[in-house]
């Protein structure tokens, strides 16, 4: 069975923080819209890794 980790993701625009299931085999990207200010954002996942960049409004 592969682990999960819960892991927080800030908002480059505003630092909220939103929680996420990652398994550290993932690789992908998804976009998703911040609550607070409503920024579109770009959250990566790479190997062991999570990036984050603000791509709108």
């Amino acid at each position: 069975m592969t682990e999960k980790y819960n892991i927080p993701v800030a908002c480059p625009c505003c630092k909220n923080k939103r929680m996420f299931d990652f398994i550290p085999e993932t690789v992908g990207a998804i976009k998703i819209k911040c609550q607070r200010c409503g920024n579109i954002i770009l959250v990566e996942f790479k190997k062991k890794k999570v990036r984050t960049e603000q791509i709108g409004v």
